[in-house]
């Protein structure tokens, strides 16, 4: 069982030529050398792969591809985002997410 969480510094996002799956997958990096690749599954009735810890500092987690364009919009308009994994108790509760935000605190132009 393991919990870690890291801020998401830089990210990069790929869309592979010539594969019948995972066409799309992200790369999110922190600035301590953490990274999180997420993988997205084009069936969507299909389940999703628990999230999990690859190796020390390198993390994976699954979407559905119809969540690609929501956590894009989130890496381009939100600050800051984090990683969060946790598979305690052997409930997997990982996630991308910010953190508590002023209400009515508006995006920066």
């Amino acid at each position: 069982m393991a919990q870690a969480s890291f801020q998401v510094a830089t990210y990069q996002y790929y869309n592979w030529s010539s594969r019948k799956t995972g066409k799309t997958n992200l790369i999110l990096k922190g600035v301590g050398g953490e990274t999180c690749s997420v993988w997205f599954v084009e069936d969507v009735t299909a389940s999703l792969p628990p999230a999990q810890q690859v190796a020390p500092n390198y993390y994976a987690f699954y979407y559905h591809h119809s969540q690609l364009e929501h956590l894009i919009d989130m890496l381009r308009n939100e600050a800051p985002i984090f990683v969060f994994f946790n598979n305690d108790s052997g409930f997997n509760n990982s996630r991308i997410s910010t953190t508590d935000e002023p209400v009515g605190e508006g995006e920066e132009t």
